[in-house]
């Protein structure tokens, strides 16, 4: 098991929502999981965690959770 430490995000700007507000951090087996802060319109940044192994129709990782922080965006995936 890992143990993980939220990458520094950088407070939430909404004139840039949906750009990356921190650098994604691998977690996982076999480094399955990316997780990192996306700036939003709303009050704070949100924690996405795509599956690398999984892609949609379009050919991106799938988002398999979004959380307003990194500790419950990451629980049970380490």
């Amino acid at each position: 098991m890992q143990n993980l430490i939220a990458p520094k995000s950088s407070p939430n700007n909404p004139t840039i929502a949906g750009a990356r507000a921190s650098e994604q951090v691998v977690l996982g087996d076999f480094s399955q999981f990316a997780a990192f802060a996306v700036h939003t319109r709303f009050d704070a940044v949100v924690w996405f965690v795509h599956d690398v192994e999984r892609l949609d129709d379009c050919g991106f990782p799938v988002v398999v959770r979004q959380c307003p922080t990194f500790e419950a965006a990451v629980a049970g995936l380490q």
